[in-house]
């Protein structure tokens, strides 16, 4: 933490405290006349004369607010989500917010709920999403409310730029910071099949056919969904001395004509053919793939650091992670903290059609930042984006704190699939490095990627 940064008291006293401003004194008047809180309808205005009545004046009953919330209400997240709907009440007690589960469908889903004109209040947005959005003006723009209720200051000085979008403007309120994507391994199981650790691309290729041989899937990769796969690809290029990875082309810098994407490809070609998925990838779930990874019957699990604290809870002391052994050997020292994951602004969101716009905006911003504390607390976050030091209930796991350890010394991130802002390219790039894992050669990969990057660039 900075040293130099003001430190909250405790963040549920400072947020009562914001909230209980938004429904007290007015924006500028210094005087006697009471202005309206932001859910109170236009009628409660005071007159001309600084009257109103005790009806109009009256606070507005607890729950009276409707709002819908597109959330990934699952798994480990459903006690955060939960616990920071309670704390909201105390905050904002007139909203009252019901939850959807969102989709794992790479947002297909929302962008249809959006086509229809029909997005709900509150929703999780990545920046490819906000970028999707944005062009169809169905964001509402949050700048004065996060202005006002000072949510920048409330966040560490990594997380102040995941606030704002390239164009200046907010769109939503991190809830997370930037996680890195990792291997996590089981240790055990390296050592009871005799079977080196992988520090880099070529003892990796050993592993896998180690563990292919002996009838143990090596990598757990949930590829019925894009993203681990083009995660992985990243990190083959990452760990060839590429650290802006493919989200370089996303940018519209370089093209797949140079030699470090081509060799990428050939590293995830070279390791599908040494066995490193087993049959079933691409009907693989992440809870699949997690099973599969507890019950020993795997390996490796390539997912992003936000799930230490589920695989530590499946695997105990016998699990440990690896930051990127797709590295070249020779440029190992060089690349060894260019990371692959992170590097977005995203967070929740509201419908610029919302019938509650303001109300929304002001939760949607404050539950975000609500969220992000009790992450901490519930899930132990060793990546929280708040400036108050908040103590998690149950401390951090080892692997967690080998992370926040190694965190200090990252030096780059790229993103994940869905920070990619050109929509075309996203599409692209996740339906074709999905038929590399499939057995694509790697010159064809290029071949097509290069013809679906310049339609993209169109």
């Amino acid at each position: 933490m900075n040293d130099k940064m003001k430190k909250p008291a405790t963040m549920l006293a400072l947020l009562s405290m914001v909230a209980l401003t938004l429904s007290a004194c007015g924006s500028g008047d210094k005087g006697n006349n009471a202005q309206p809180s932001a859910s109170a309808p236009a009628s409660a205005e005071a007159s001309a004369s600084g009257s109103a009545s005790p009806e109009e004046t009256k606070a507005p009953e607890a729950g009276s607010v409707k709002l819908k919330f597109y959330a990934q209400y699952s798994g480990v997240e459903i006690p955060v989500y939960d616990a920071a709907k309670e704390a909201m009440k105390q905050i904002m007690p007139e909203v009252d917010v019901e939850f959807e589960v969102a989709a794992q469908d790479d947002e297909q889903k929302i962008k249809t709920y959006a086509a229809a004109g029909s997005l709900p209040d509150i929703f999780f947005a990545s920046s490819g999403l906000i970028e999707t959005l944005k062009k169809a003006d169905n964001l509402y723009v949050m700048d004065d409310v996060v202005k006002e209720l000072n949510i920048e200051s409330l966040l560490n000085e990594s997380s102040k730029p995941m606030l704002w979008n390239k164009d200046g403007h907010s769109y939503s309120v991190p809830n997370v910071g930037q996680w890195a994507g990792v291997f996590y391994y089981n240790k055990d199981l390296f050592a009871e099949h005799n079977v080196k650790v992988p520090t880099n691309y070529d003892e990796l290729l050993e592993a896998v056919k180690a563990f292919s041989a002996k009838d143990i899937t090596p990598l757990a990769l949930f590829a019925k969904e894009k993203w681990p796969g083009v995660l992985m690809l990243d990190m083959a290029v990452v760990g060839s001395a590429e650290q802006g990875g493919l989200k370089r082309l996303d940018n519209g810098e370089g093209d797949f004509s140079e030699e470090v994407y081509l060799k990428g490809a050939q590293k995830i070609s070279e390791l599908v053919k040494a066995g490193l998925l087993n049959k079933n990838a691409f009907n693989t779930t992440a809870d699949d793939a997690a099973a599969q990874f507890k019950s020993g019957k795997a390996a490796m699990l390539l997912n992003g650091a936000w799930s230490m604290a589920f695989q530590y809870e499946n695997l105990g002391d016998k699990l440990d992670i690896l930051y990127n052994p797709l590295i070249d050997a020779d440029k190992a020292d060089q690349v060894q903290w260019n990371m692959s994951g992170g590097g977005f602004n995203q967070g929740f969101a509201v419908s610029k059609n919302s019938k509650n716009g303001e109300v929304a905006a002001k939760y949607a911003a404050l539950f975000s930042i609500e969220f992000a504390k009790q992450r901490v607390i519930q899930l132990a976050d060793p990546n929280s984006i708040l400036v108050e030091k908040v103590v998690p209930t149950n401390g951090l796991n080892p692997v967690q704190q080998k992370y926040a350890d190694d965190s200090a010394n990252f030096k780059s991130m790229t993103t994940f699939a869905w920070g990619y802002e050109n929509a075309k390219y996203k599409t692209s790039i996740e339906d074709n490095t999905q038929k590399l894992f499939a057995g694509q050669k790697p010159e064809d990969y290029i071949k097509d990627m290069t013809k679906a990057l310049e339609n993209a660039r169109k």
